[in-house]
C-alpha cells in the first residue's frame, strides 16, 4: 500500500470521527433543551407534571428569602425574562409567568443579581420536583430544586432620562397655568360688570 493512499485513509477516518463527535455534541445539546419545561406548560398541565422531576429556565427575580438551610427564589419565564423593554423587547402585556422555587440556601446564593426595575436578573436553569399543591408549604404550587445552574449572570439596567415625557409635563403645566390665568381675568372682568 502506498504512503499517499495510507494518508488518505487516515484523513478519511479522522474526518469521520470529528463529524461523529460534532453530531453527538449537537444531539446532547438538543436533548437538554428538549427536557426543559416552560412554566406556562407546568401551570397549564399541572396533573401531568405533579411530583415529577422537571427542568426550568428563566430569570431569577425579586429577593432571596433564606429560611434556615433553605431559601426561596422566584423564577420568571415570560417574554420579558428573555428580552426586557429596556433591552429593546416589545411590550407584550402586563402578566408575568413565574414560580416559587425552594432550594438549598447555598445554591440560591449563587445568584448575585436578581431582576427588578434596576436590574436584569441572572438567567438560571433549575432541576427539581414540581408540586401543584405542596403539602410542606401550605398547598402552594412550587418546585423543590435539587440544583441550580447560572446560564447568564445578571446586570444593572441603565435607564435613560425621558426628555419627551418631561417636555409633555411642562407643556401641560403651562397650559393649566394659562387657563387658570384666563379664568382669573374673566372673573375680575365679570365682577367689575356687576
Amino acid at each position: 500500500m502506498s504512503a499517499s493512499r495510507s494518508r488518505r485513509g487516515y484523513l478519511t477516518f479522522a474526518m469521520a470521527c470529528l463529524l461523529a463527535m460534532a453530531l453527538t455534541c449537537a444531539a446532547a445539546r438538543n436533548a437538554g433543551a428538549a427536557d426543559t419545561v416552560s412554566i406556562t406548560s407546568l401551570i397549564e398541565d399541572m396533573k401531568k407534571y405533579d411530583n415529577r422531576q422537571v427542568t426550568i429556565e428563566g430569570e431569577a427575580i425579586g429577593d432571596i428569602l433564606v429560611r434556615g438551610d433553605n431559601a426561596w427564589i422566584t423564577v420568571n419565564d415570560d417574554p420579558y425574562s428573555r428580552r426586557s423593554i429596556e433591552e429593546g423587547g416589545e411590550l407584550v402585556g402586563m402578566s408575568n409567568v413565574g414560580i416559587g422555587v425552594w432550594l438549598p440556601a447555598d445554591e440560591a446564593r449563587k445568584v448575585k443579581v436578581l431582576g427588578g426595575y434596576k436590574n436584569r436578573g441572572a438567567k438560571v436553569r433549575l432541576t427539581g420536583v414540581f408540586h401543584r399543591a405542596c403539602a410542606e408549604h401550605g398547598g402552594d404550587t412550587d418546585i423543590h430544586a435539587l440544583r441550580l445552574e447560572i446560564l447568564r449572570p445578571g446586570h444593572p439596567f441603565k435607564h435613560s432620562f425621558q426628555w419627551d415625557k418631561l417636555g409633555a409635563f411642562l407643556l401641560l403645566c403651562v397650559a393649566i397655568a394659562l387657563l387658570w390665568y384666563w379664568r382669573a381675568v374673566k372673573r375680575r372682568k365679570w365682577a367689575k360688570e356687576e
